[in-house]
């Protein structure tokens, strides 16, 4: 072969070698996330197994529903079956104008009675209709926020609904498609077989005002004290989901000595051994624009995009500033949300936003098992009446802060991987939330902690 024939050869398999390489290089897709924090990251199988999306009706319910008969009141407890089942028929129904211009009262006083519901906190419009599938172009209302409904029937025999929204002191009359014949039978008609309450400040049965009465209980209330084993969650799933790209992320132990992980900008915290955990996304841009989302729409949708549902956590507050807008969902045990873990934090989910980006994510790392532990008590607590009497003791009370009184539950952690669920009357109580405690023979110590 001559030196003429091996340098072609030579410069052919160059040419051949950089067609390779320029295409190489052309069809090259590195391995980096998406920045948008609200897209859904690769997660592996294996961390994957358990988690799941919610429809917005799982996490948005009502807390408590009243059933009206003349000037006496029941409540349905929430581990009725047909609390549950009132509000699935609900959000199942079509509804049309009836009246936006409402003037009250609220809740409408008929005869015949109704049905209220009262949600934990006041429920953005586009949310509220999200409920029942429809959208805000389609069935426009003037008001932005709902606090209660009230069911009734009307003189034209439809079951007609009254929205109210207590911050613009609005009430709106909407029709309905439930059945008259069912919404009597199964749930006017049963009054006695619920428990009796009245209002904390009596309202005249034709008062003429768009009234938020507080329920209490007539007699003492039987609830169960639970005890359930616990299982961990894996701080690698939320490593894998938060962060843009995991690869990149480094484990630290603080001088306090708790875990973190962070990629030098993001930061995931494990606290109290590692049973709760804090992420953390700062934003260093001074101004940002707001987002067109509401602070609920974006953390249910932010928690549902990497799966974070565990247990049965609903809808509890939110709140909203020039700042950050945040907002929380309580664990539900028996329909009963509870208030606190060892005398202190809650058990929530609280996600946090900063213009558009969801700057702080709070959560208990481990869930309870399905079932409780074969180690139930059923505990007496004094009646709600006996509650009131109870506050009207302290020196300072003052009964136009009382916001809420209501049975909930303080989770004790016994170890690592079991947990009792205690009883307890709790008052929302000027924006804050306190334990009632009795006199010995009552249940405890008296006063409010």
């Amino acid at each position: 072969m001559t030196y003429e024939h091996f340098k072609s050869i030579f410069l052919i398999g160059l040419i051949c070698l950089s067609i390779v390489l320029t295409w190489q290089l052309y069809t090259f897709q590195p391995e980096i996330a998406l920045l948008d924090d609200n897209t859904s990251r690769y997660v592996p199988d294996s961390l994957n197994e358990e988690r799941e999306e919610r429809t917005i009706t799982d996490v948005v319910f009502p807390e408590e529903i009243i059933v009206h008969k003349q000037n006496e009141y029941a409540m349905i407890p929430g581990k009725d079956a047909r609390f549950e089942k009132i509000y699935e028929k609900l959000v199942g129904t079509n509804l049309h104008e009836v009246n936006l211009l409402a003037t009250g009262p609220f809740p409408k006083h008929d005869d015949r009675g109704g049905i209220e519901l009262i949600f934990p906190t006041s429920i953005p419009m586009d949310v509220f209709l999200g409920l029942f599938e429809m959208k805000e172009e389609e069935f426009s209302l003037p008001s932005t926020e709902v606090d209660r409904l009230f069911l009734y029937i009307d003189a034209s025999e439809q079951v007609h609904m009254q929205i109210l929204s207590s911050g613009e002191e609005r009430v709106i009359e909407v029709g309905t498609t439930l059945s008259v014949r069912e919404f009597e039978e199964t749930y006017l008609d049963n009054f006695d077989e619920y428990e009796q309450v009245t209002t904390v400040n009596e309202v005249s049965p034709y008062h003429n005002r768009l009234t938020e009465s507080v329920y209490i209980t007539l007699e003492p209330v039987t609830v169960e004290r639970l005890s359930y084993s616990t299982t961990p969650l894996s701080a690698e799933f939320y490593k894998q989901s938060l962060f843009t790209d995991p690869s990149s992320v480094k484990y630290y132990q603080q001088s306090d000595g708790e875990d973190s992980y962070t990629d030098g900008n993001r930061i995931i915290t494990l606290q109290n051994t590692g049973l709760f955990m804090e992420y953390i996304n700062p934003v260093f841009i001074e101004s940002q624009d707001r987002s067109s989302k509401h602070i609920v729409q974006t953390s249910y949708e932010y928690i549902n995009g990497h799966g974070g549902w565990t247990d049965q956590y609903r809808l509890f507050n939110w709140e909203s500033s020039d700042i950050q807008d945040e907002a929380s969902y309580q664990l539900h045990v028996n329909g009963m949300p509870v208030i606190q873990f060892d005398g202190q934090g809650d058990m929530s989910l609280l996600i946090s936003r900063s213009g558009t980006q969801v700057v702080n994510y709070k959560r208990p790392l481990f869930e309870l098992d399905s079932y409780p532990i074969d180690a139930s008590q059923s505990v007496e607590l004094p009646s709600g009446e006996d509650v009131i009497e109870e506050l009207n003791k302290q020196e300072f009370f003052d009964k136009e802060k009382l916001s809420k009184v209501t049975i909930g539950y303080e989770m004790i952690m016994r170890n690592s991987s079991f947990v009792t669920i205690e009883p307890h009357w709790f008052i929302l109580y000027g924006n804050k939330w306190q334990k009632v405690t009795f006199e010995e023979g009552k249940g405890g110590t008296n006063g409010l902690e």
